[in-house]
């Protein structure tokens, strides 16, 4: 059952999701604010449809986003429906989605370091939405130390970022064959936020939990949800 004091993210129609009539949990305005803020969502790989719903939920606001994708997976039709359903033009949606994809933790450091910055510059954009951080540092051919090197340097990167007034979300789902040795590196990803949110399945049921002291409160519960198969689109970054 929901908690009578925080509304459903999520309802279920079919064989995808609804959105939900903008119902983004009170705690998620903090994306919309006109000021930097680095929040963190770790845990079950639901995070990525829900991703999507924070990135549609700006988009319909007329606000680009920069898009890191650091797992290969961008849900082109999950987006199409959601601008369905909310009667807009899915491609003047899609138009205001600039993507990047980093398929090595070499490629994801460069990205976010080296072109993140002009990017959100160049489309007059205050989103970035880092979308499977950690999905590239579970290559065990990369050295635990060096990964952590990497890592740090990342997140000092995008700490940067939200300081300077840009909005930066990180998904850093768990991956899809847990190494063990490398658990470690989500706490370095949590010492760089402002907010964490968990997100975890249990008997069919997705439960997201604000992590943050100063505004823990009631989760969120909805039923679980089935990834859609991955679509493409070009790098533009």
């Amino acid at each position: 059952m929901d908690h009578p004091s925080q509304p459903s993210l999520f309802e279920i129609q079919d064989t995808g999701l609804s959105w939900p009539n903008i119902l983004i949990p009170a705690a998620l305005e903090e994306v919309g604010q006109d000021r930097g803020r680095l929040i963190l969502f770790r845990g079950h790989r639901g995070l990525f449809p829900l991703g999507h719903y924070l990135m549609a939920w700006r988009l319909v606001q007329e606000e680009s986003v920069i898009f890191v994708d650091g797992a290969n997976f961008f849900d082109l039709p999950l987006i199409t429906r959601l601008g369905r359903r909310l009667k807009k033009d899915a491609r003047r949606l899609l138009e205001r989605i600039q993507i990047s994809r980093a398929f090595t933790v070499h490629q994801l450091e460069a990205v976010i370091s080296e072109r993140l910055e002009g990017a959100l510059k160049k489309y007059n954009s205050r989103l970035c939405l880092i979308s499977g951080l950690l999905d590239t540092f579970s290559d065990e051919e990369v050295p635990l130390w060096e990964a952590v090197r990497i890592l740090g340097r990342v997140m000092e990167r995008l700490r940067f970022l939200a300081d300077q007034g840009h909005r930066v979300i990180v998904l850093a789902p768990d991956p899809p064959v847990p190494v063990v040795k490398r658990k470690g590196l989500v706490p370095l990803v949590a010492k760089a936020a402002d907010r964490i949110f968990t997100l975890s399945e249990a008997e069919g049921v997705l439960t997201l939990r604000d992590e943050t002291k100063a505004t823990r409160g009631n989760p969120w519960v909805f039923p679980s949800v089935r990834l859609s198969k991955k679509a493409r689109l070009t790098e533009v970054i």
